[in-house]
């Protein structure tokens, strides 16, 4: 009864040591461990050694919270000036995005699906539509650069779903691995023998290249649009 009585006095007075950076530390530090969606702010507050009161105190809520940890993620990642060409610009960003996103598993997922409600991303929307537009994309360029980041960044979501849930993932591809060689369907035979190096034993290899293809094809697709406005 004690010890409690302790506990419940540390927390107390935690409150005074207490601060809004100290607080998305903790968040940061468990989203790096368990995900942006796998922690609580009982949690949070736990791990602080204060009660969830003072984390409501200093931040917010816990979408408050989130929105703190996603503003320090995405401003780790590089933002190049507004005249590197429009490829190196979003290449850069969306393969730095990736592995600093990825180092904070759900943050990717959070910017897909709420979009850039953080200031840093803002900034990113700001220099990469100006980027698009001095390219020669003219209007097309805030829908273009839409589709780029959102494009990039739910496949770093979808990588992360995978890494959460590996066995529904593997499963995935063991179905697909068992056409390989299957004469009747080359289709199924070659996704077969592709699927194979997404295996557990090849998977920490594969998603790298997987997501530099997948980029690549994005801004070809890109490139192929603002050729054709040329053309026009």
């Amino acid at each position: 009864m004690a010890r409690a009585e302790v506990g419940a006095r540390g927390r107390g007075t935690g409150r005074r040591q207490m601060s809004a950076r100290r607080v998305v530390d903790a968040a940061e530090r468990l989203t790096a461990d368990r995900g942006l969606q796998g922690w609580t702010i009982r949690q949070l507050a736990a791990e602080l050694d204060v009660w969830p009161t003072v984390i409501y105190h200093h931040v917010g809520d816990r979408e408050a919270v989130m929105d703190a940890v996603t503003e320090r993620v995405v401003g780790r990642i590089p933002c190049p000036d507004v005249d590197t060409p429009w490829r190196d610009w979003f290449r850069t960003v969306l393969v730095e995005g990736r592995r600093v996103a990825r180092c904070f598993p759900g943050v990717a997922n959070r910017l897909v699906r709420r979009g850039p409600v953080v200031a840093s991303a803002l900034h990113f929307i700001d220099r990469g539509v100006e980027v698009l537009r001095r390219a020669g994309f003219g209007a097309d360029a805030p829908a273009v650069f839409s589709l780029l980041l959102n494009g990039g960044f739910f496949l770093v979501a979808w990588e992360d779903e995978n890494h959460r849930d590996p066995a529904s993932y593997f499963r995935v591809m063991e179905v697909l691995c068992s056409f390989r060689g299957d004469l009747a369907r080359p289709g199924l035979a070659a996704m077969g023998e592709y699927a194979r190096h997404a295996l557990p034993e090849e998977l920490a290899a594969f998603h790298g290249p997987y997501h530099d293809l997948f980029v690549e094809l994005l801004l070809d697709g890109a490139a192929a649009r603002l050729a054709g406005r040329d053309r026009g």
